[in-house]
């Protein structure tokens, strides 16, 4: 098992194509190593549930946790991350100072996160683990149909 409190980690899921093809992206920007990236799938989820994090989360959004053990879902991970590269720290700078562009920022997360296994295919990267659901909707496939939580939190800091 891993010390997560060791390193500020971002994890994604290790079993979505354009996840990891992202993740390959933030490892190349990352040259001071101030992040250790890996997917969730590395870690026991009895780990991750010290920090409010189960594996079923994690296949839903990625999540930042900061050394002092805060942790960052989703747009909020992403914008952790790219807040410590400029010039990507100014446009997070900017999303935060003017909120509309932060929700757009998290609709359009929660786009892509529910549609990543057609992004995957349609950029020829390893499909997702999910498959997409054919048919209408039950209560068992609702159920089953990945969903993102957009509720706002803190900013960084």
């Amino acid at each position: 098992m891993k010390r997560i409190e060791s390193a500020t980690y971002l994890l994604f899921d290790g079993d979505c194509g354009i996840c990891t093809y992202l993740a390959g992206i933030a490892r190349t920007m990352d040259r001071k190593g101030r992040f250790i990236i890996e997917p969730y799938q590395a870690f026991s989820e009895l780990e991750l549930g010290r920090f409010g994090i189960t594996y079923e989360k994690c296949t839903k959004r990625l999540y930042v946790i900061s050394r002092s053990g805060r942790v960052y879902p989703g747009a909020f991970g992403t914008n952790y991350f790219l807040f410590y590269k400029f010039p990507w720290s100014v446009i997070v700078f900017l999303i935060y100072l003017i909120p509309p562009l932060l929700l757009v920022e998290i609709i359009g997360y929660r786009v892509v996160a529910m549609n990543r296994h057609r992004i995957s295919r349609w950029f020829g990267l390893k499909a997702c683990a999910l498959k997409p659901i054919r048919g209408p909707r039950t209560e068992e496939t609702m159920h089953s149909t990945p969903q993102v939580d957009v509720s706002v939190k803190a900013p960084l800091g």
